[in-house]
């Protein structure tokens, strides 16, 4: 190869990388763009969410508790926060929802859906916490630890 040859290659070589260097520049500014307008999590009061949050509350009553509660139903569901630490942490949605219990008593549930938080760190994941029901005491006081503001 001659010379000419390669001072053509280191031009175009560094045209490129100028191009992927000015791009990288303003990557942050894109990426949080991308990341605000763009939710990797679903929506509080969609059908999967809320099936996972009973599914998951009956199996952890059956298991630790020996007990037959279930949630019956959810209403009033509402999201408290999206993303309450900023977009360098993980995306979570913070959610709340009134349900009735099998035992006839209606309490507030407050949930989160994490982004990759799920089986194998793949999917989403729920987090929850049911008023009165958290027998371990993990989200105490009242669910608290559940919510937006606090300490996750």
């Amino acid at each position: 190869m001659t010379r000419a040859w390669f001072a053509a290659l280191f031009t175009i070589g560094a045209a490129v990388l100028g191009a992927a260097g000015a791009q990288a520049a303003d990557w942050p500014e894109r990426a949080q763009t991308a990341t605000v307008d763009i939710s990797r999590v679903p929506a509080c009061d969609n059908p999967r969410v809320l099936h996972e949050v009973a599914d998951s509350f009956q199996d952890k009553e059956s298991t630790y508790w020996n007990s037959n509660l279930k949630l019956i139903g959810f209403s009033q569901t509402s999201e408290l926060g999206y993303r309450p630490w900023g977009v360098e942490f993980v995306e979570r949605r913070f959610c709340r929802s009134r349900t009735i219990v099998s035992d006839h008593v209606e309490r507030d549930v407050y949930y989160s859906i994490g982004y990759e938080t799920g089986t194998l760190g793949v999917t989403w994941g729920v987090e929850f916490c049911v008023i009165g029901l958290d027998r371990n005491l993990a989200y105490s006081p009242a669910c608290k630890m559940a919510q937006p503001g606090t300490a996750y």
